[in-house]
């Protein structure tokens, strides 16, 4: 993922945050790596499992425990997970200035959708 992609709906907001939190130009991608996962996928429908992997965040790894939804139908996969990062816990600037307060974590939605293969 692009470190820069991230919109809030505040252009100057968005500008400061891609410059001078997660320094976009030289960190340009943020990564998730997954390495383990605890719970059962079912071969048909939803399930829930718990993934643990490795964060990259302004090139520094973290390890992370997500939740995602995983759902199988025929040979389509869709993945969703909401989840949270504490940015300034692992280190990066808070973004808070003036009478702008930001929150000290940032919440993560990801979907994705595949194919499965054999």
């Amino acid at each position: 993922m692009l470190a820069g992609s991230g919109k809030t709906g505040n252009a100057s907001r968005d500008k400061k945050m891609n410059k001078d939190i997660l320094d976009a130009e030289r960190y340009a991608t943020v990564s998730f790596e997954p390495k383990t996962y605890t719970g059962a996928i079912a071969a048909s429908g939803g399930s829930t499992i718990q993934v643990t992997g490795i964060f990259t965040l302004l090139g520094t790894p973290h390890q992370i425990t997500i939740p995602i939804l995983v759902h199988l139908e025929g040979t389509t996969a869709t993945v969703k997970s909401r989840f949270t990062v504490p940015y300034i816990q692992w280190g990066l600037k808070d973004p808070s200035f003036l009478f702008w307060k930001a929150d000290k974590e940032v919440a993560i939605d990801l979907s994705l959708s595949g194919r499965l293969s054999q």
